[in-house]
């Protein structure tokens, strides 16, 4: 953690419908010298603010009506909003959401914050994502990524049966020791059985940042990759 980091400039937009956590995130964001702050109290409103005040970097949360964070992250990936399509975005969750993970990584958001996670977690996501290229891929990429039920469902406490042994030679690592660059040699699930990453994917330091941030949720220990 660098706590030098000045965001004095960083404009940074909060989408939540819940006042009560636009609330904690704008004091967690003031902690660490955060000025310049919009907020948005769902994903429409949103899209009103991208155009009214553009921001840097935007902290997104994904259970909201009546347009979710799901949706709103489609809508900017697929050049809906009238924003730049690589607008850095953080995603703010729970370990009650795995089925937004899947779908969130699909449409490349930059990172997960847990909920209640203090200003020492935002200021590391923070610096991680204003500091990389956002990886994103072409808009119409996007067009397909299918928004899921996202109503909370309690974890069930046991992972899908796995799937078959991979093809090539592979070895299973834990999370904080996979390289980037490594390959996908069986498809990174959730507990639930979401999937995050798709066996043959390529894991950039993005990606890996990410699964980092997920681990940190839910149980993902380890992922499977090639040889």
């Amino acid at each position: 953690m660098n706590s030098s980091i000045d965001f004095s400039e960083t404009r940074v937009l909060i989408i939540d419908d819940e006042e009560f956590m636009r609330i904690m995130v704008r004091r967690l964001l003031k902690n660490i010298g955060v000025t310049n702050v919009s907020e948005a109290a769902d994903g429409a409103d949103g899209l009103t603010k991208l155009t009214s005040d553009p921001p840097d970097l935007i902290i997104l949360d994904i259970m909201m009506e009546p347009m979710n964070g799901l949706k709103f992250l489609k809508m900017l990936r697929t050049g809906m909003s009238g924003a730049p399509r690589d607008l850095p975005v953080v995603v703010i969750t729970g370990s009650a959401e795995q089925a937004v993970f899947g779908t969130a990584m699909k449409l490349d958001c930059n990172a997960f914050v847990r909920k209640g996670d203090g200003q020492d977690a935002i200021q590391g996501r923070m610096a991680r994502v204003l500091d990389e290229t956002t990886e994103i891929k072409e808009a119409g990429a996007y067009l397909t990524v299918n928004i899921p039920d996202i109503t909370i469902t309690a974890p069930t406490g046991s992972r899908p049966p796995p799937s078959a042994p991979p093809a090539t030679k592979a070895y299973e690592v834990p999370i904080e020791d996979v390289e980037p660059g490594a390959v996908v040699a069986r498809d990174v699930v959730t507990e639930n059985g979401d999937v995050l990453l798709e066996e043959g994917t390529v894991i950039s330091a993005s990606y890996l940042g990410r699964l980092q941030d997920i681990s940190e949720i839910i149980d993902l220990p380890y992922i499977w990759v090639e040889m």
